[in-house]
């Protein structure tokens, strides 16, 4: 897909995403669901996007994690061609169900990690109780930082294989090396870290220069957050070129040329890593093709998440103060 092609599938996708995901619907999550179907190269299908969203709504009550902003973009998670919505939804549920049982939290990030399990019930016991190793080993190393939102690396991450007591710790010590080079602790910053675990177990100095060379890259043209750590992280495993950052800035700059993200620079700079890093994925041929959804998945659920977050707390804070 050439640079205006892409342009003219986020816009129209966009207004199609929109006028189905409902008014109250933050720009920004329905900028994520946008995003989600563009740079994984699927078509955008309102009949079955609205079906999606009518399957959880009647399996959830009003108080569930589901419900409110993130609706459409669990829909959207859910939606392929070929599929029973109902079943789908059954199957998300039980695997739910299934990280409760082992200790997860219901909230909407113990759904997500449902989202990257497989779909064989006999394994979902297994992926559990991994995934539950690998988040108490995160927060031994990362008490106060460590909290639902890392469910779905969790997940993702242990079930690689590694020995979970020294996954963690070479994510510290990425943690560590990374802030020691002037990024900004927090949360995104702990996903990166976790991140540049996802190939490799051990900690490997070059993927923080890496990582460091990239960010200046782009800060050359454009404003980099905290936001795009973890997508930084992952253009880094998988061993982005210079001339694919290139690609990036120039998307980039396309894109928030038009009204839907001409105020939104810092999401036009997300698709367009995305993009890029769904063909960095794609062109890996030790990467099953459910690991590579799951990186796309967890990333954009992320964008969509925070989003919401900040959404929340600005609307807090305006009414405090107009309450004050």
């Amino acid at each position: 897909m050439n640079i205006e092609n892409f342009r003219r599938e986020v816009e129209m996708t966009y207004e199609q995403v929109k006028s189905l995901a409902g008014w109250a619907v933050e720009k920004d999550v329905v900028l994520t669901i946008t995003s989600y179907y563009v740079t994984s190269e699927r078509e955008f299908n309102a009949e079955s996007f609205a079906r999606s969203m009518v399957a959880i709504k009647e399996k959830t009550g009003w108080f569930s994690p589901l419900r409110g902003n993130l609706l459409p973009m669990i829909a959207a998670f859910l939606d392929r061609p070929g599929v029973s919505m109902e079943e789908e939804v059954e199957r998300l549920f039980e695997k739910q169900r299934m990280l409760r049982a082992v200790g997860f939290r219901n909230t909407i990030h113990s759904y997500l990690a449902a989202l990257l399990m497989s779909d064989d019930p006999d394994l979902y016991d297994h992926e559990a109780r991994h995934a539950k190793a690998m988040y108490v080993e995160m927060k031994k190393q990362h008490y106060f930082l460590t909290s639902d939102d890392d469910y779905a690396y969790a997940l993702l991450l242990g079930n690689r294989g590694f020995n979970p007591v020294e996954h963690a710790r070479v994510m510290r010590q990425y943690y560590n090396a990374l802030r020691a080079q002037g990024l900004k602790g927090g949360n995104e910053l702990q996903w990166m870290s976790q991140v540049l675990t996802y190939i490799e177990a051990e900690y490997q100095e070059e993927n923080v220069q890496r990582s460091n060379e990239i960010i200046v890259k782009l800060k050359e043209k454009v404003k980099v957050k905290p936001i795009h750590y973890p997508m930084i992280g992952f253009l880094t495993v998988f061993n982005v070129s210079d001339e694919q950052i290139d690609y990036i800035l120039k998307l980039t700059n396309v894109l928030v040329q038009t009204p839907t993200l001409k105020w939104k620079k810092e999401m036009a700079l997300s698709i367009s890593i995305s993009w890029v890093l769904h063909e960095l994925i794609e062109g890996k041929s030790s990467i099953s093709i459910s690991l590579a959804t799951s990186i796309e998945l967890i990333l954009q659920a992320q964008q969509a998440i925070m989003a919401t977050t900040i959404a929340a707390m600005a609307a807090s804070t305006s009414t405090n103060s107009s309450n004050t």
